[in-house]
């Protein structure tokens, strides 16, 4: 008979500690992270991303719930049916968070050189906090404030 290798004994553990809603969230997360991904594969390029003149103040919403929802989105990005790049997180995150009337979430998206080659990096910021990423991630990225794509006429 094999045994089960410590780590998965771990996650396991962990898992089954988990409380009803957080099972919820997780199984939500998962789903928002399909659809996220669907319209990335799906949208014209440009139409993905729109900034909301919303003051980051007066954004109406549950401050623990909107951190339990990046908790759910990032757990699942990482361990879920697949690995979701940043922009497919982000998006999830956002209809999420507005599903459960957390208002004025912001997609921003950075961009940097790493080794001579262009990276880009999307994440969430609400409330001025940043959700469901590490602000030392973000820290190491120029925010792209013009977001407009120039189509061809």
């Amino acid at each position: 008979m094999q045994r089960i290798p410590a780590l998965v004994f771990r996650r396991l553990r962990k898992l089954a500690a988990l409380s009803g809603a957080e099972w919820r969230d997780l199984v939500v997360a998962q789903v928002a992270l399909l659809r996220a991904q669907w319209r990335v594969w799906r949208a014209p390029t440009g139409t993905l991303v729109a900034r909301e003149p919303v003051s980051e103040s007066a954004a109406p919403g549950d401050r623990d719930r909107a951190y339990a929802i990046a908790l759910a989105v990032s757990r699942v990005a990482e361990h879920g049916l697949f690995r979701p790049f940043c922009l497919v997180r982000a998006l999830a995150l956002q209809a999420l968070l507005t599903a459960n009337g957390i208002r004025g979430s912001d997609v921003r998206v950075g961009v940097r050189r790493e080794n001579g080659a262009f990276a880009a990096h999307a994440w969430i910021v609400w409330r001025g906090d940043v959700l469901g990423d590490r602000l030392d991630h973000v820290a190491r990225f120029v925010e792209v404030e013009d977001l407009r794509v120039v189509t061809k006429r």
